[in-house]
């Protein structure tokens, strides 16, 4: 997902009185924190962490030494963590949802169920930033408020969700004979397709150096009936998603509406199905 921007409107440029610009909150040394093998931007920490971004809804994008100094920021899709002109999809996550730029994606509180959301793009955005922005924002409330736990710890909350950000794009003519095939999974009545589901998991390699094939579908309909229960299971549900070939403003619009569906299963008094 990497073609055009996204014009979402810009935020409203207010004097942030009150505002406390977020910090940075990641590892000074990227080397050992990561035992030698990870070093995409080493001059990260020492480029940004006495001057890092910040975002608030009132005051978009800024460096915290400047915050009334409004910038439109893009997506990086390469190496660098960020850089003057914008940054990586998950720092601007990180940023909407309060938590600070970081060397560590994870770093702040959400798990794998959550993170796994943004798979959808492969975590690759090179349009707008601001729209990431607001969506981390509903990351932040989902994490914080506790509802990502909730849903974690309860196999009701988790189903219903998986069902709710699989229903915003299914059907769909890319999904073929998958579609009826999840529909009837999400109304509680997939146990008729169990035998030709089966057929549909792919053979085994023969040769070792052949890659093992997998249909993400399998998955998906392994989670809607039960058959499945794993808090990573949005993965499968996200890679499904990317067999639709949704454009930028579409697969910014079903993570959005995905967060909100967490935002429901996750709060104290459990929805109504």
């Amino acid at each position: 997902m990497t073609s055009a921007l996204l014009q979402a409107p810009g935020p409203r440029r207010v004097p942030g009185q009150g505002h406390r610009c977020q910090p940075y909150t990641g590892y000074d040394d990227i080397r050992s924190h990561h035992g030698g093998k990870y070093l995409a931007d080493p001059q990260f920490p020492i480029t940004y962490k006495r001057n890092p971004w910040c975002w608030s809804s009132e005051l978009g994008f800024h460096r915290s030494r400047t915050p009334d100094i409004p910038h439109q920021l893009t997506g990086l899709t390469g190496n660098k963590f960020v850089s003057n002109r914008g940054m990586q999809m998950w720092q601007a996550l990180r940023l909407g949802a309060g938590w600070g730029t970081s060397t560590d994606p994870c770093r702040g509180g959400w798990v794998e169920q959550t993170w796994r959301v943004f798979e959808a793009v492969d975590y690759r955005w090179s349009g707008n930033l601001e729209p990431v922005a607001h969506l981390g924002r509903l990351v932040g409330r989902h994490v914080n408020g506790g509802g990502q736990e909730r849903i974690a710890t309860d196999d009701t909350r988790l189903a219903g969700w998986f069902r709710d950000a699989i229903l915003e794009f299914v059907p769909h003519p890319n999904l073929g004979e998958w579609n009826d095939v999840l529909l009837r999974a999400c109304h509680g009545q997939g146990e008729q397709d169990r035998h030709w589901v089966q057929q549909q998991i792919p053979t085994p390699p023969t040769h070792r150096r052949q890659q093992q094939r997998v249909e993400p579908r399998v998955y998906v309909w392994e989670y809607l009936t039960g058959t499945s229960r794993h808090n990573g299971g949005m993965r499968s549900i996200s890679a499904a998603f990317r067999m639709t070939e949704p454009s930028d403003d579409q697969a910014m619009a079903w993570m959005t509406a995905t967060m909100r569906h967490a935002l429901r299963w996750g709060r104290p008094d459990l929805p109504v199905s």
